[in-house]
C-alpha cells in the first residue's frame, strides 16, 4: 500500500522530536569514529493560511511532504554539537525568502537547507511536471544549474539523514576505498 505524501516525514519528524524533548542531549557517532553530543532546536509549526501567502507571494511551487515538514516545524537546526554548534539548518518559510534573496531564478529552484557549506535544492519545474524526484544538492556558492540531483523527494532525504545523523550522505557514493584519502586531502 503507498503511503500518502507526507507520511513519512511527519514519522520521521515526530519521533526526532521525541528524542529531543526537554532540550535532551544525544550522543552522534559520525564517520571515522568521532563521538559528539548533539542537541536539535525545532521552530514552532507554519499555518496553512502562512503556507499559502508563502506560495503565493514567491511564486514558489511547495510539495506536498514539504508542507506536512512546515506544519511540524517551520524550519529547525539538526544535530547541533552542544559544545562547538552546528552547520544543519533545514530553512524556515521566512529564511527561504531572506537566503534565496539576489538568485538569479533557475527554473523555479530555490534553497531549503544549508548542511556543512551544501545547499539541498527544491526544483519546482519537476514538481509541475509531476516527477518525484525533485530535490537537488549543489556547494553553498554554486550557481543553481550546477545542482546535482539526490534522486529523492524531501521525505525519502530527510529520513536518511535522520537516520544517518546529519551526515552528508549523497556524498559517500563519491568516496571509494580507493580514492578516500585522495579527495579529503583536496576538501572534496
Amino acid at each position: 500500500m503507498e503511503r500518502p505524501p507526507g507520511d513519512r516525514v511527519k514519522q520521521t519528524i515526530s519521533s526526532l522530536k521525541k528524542r529531543f524533548d526537554g532540550g535532551k542531549v544525544i550522543q552522534v557517532q559520525t564517520e571515522e569514529g568521532h563521538v559528539y553530543n548533539a542537541t536539535c532546536t525545532f521552530n514552532p509549526p507554519a499555518t496553512d493560511a502562512e503556507i499559502a501567502q508563502f506560495e503565493s507571494e514567491t511564486g514558489y511551487i511547495l510539495p506536498k511532504d514539504y508542507k506536512e515538514f512546515l506544519k511540524i516545524t517551520n524550519g529547525c537546526s539538526l544535530f547541533d554539537d552542544v559544545e562547538y554548534g552546528g552547520e544543519v539548518d533545514l530553512y524556515s518559510l521566512e529564511e527561504i525568502i531572506e537566503y534565496n534573496q539576489g538568485y538569479d531564478e533557475y527554473e523555479g529552484c530555490y534553497d531549503i537547507a544549508y548542511i556543512y557549506q551544501d545547499n539541498i535544492v527544491i526544483h519546482s519545474t519537476c514538481i509541475s511536471q509531476n516527477e518525484g524526484n525533485y530535490l537537488f544538492w549543489k556547494g553553498h556558492i554554486d550557481q543553481f544549474d550546477e545542482a546535482r540531483p539526490l534522486e529523492s523527494n524531501f521525505e525519502l532525504w530527510v529520513d536518511r539523514f535522520v537516520v544517518c545523523q546529519g551526515a552528508k550522505f549523497w556524498w559517500w557514493p563519491i568516496y571509494t576505498s580507493a580514492n578516500e584519502d585522495k579527495l579529503k586531502g583536496k576538501g572534496l
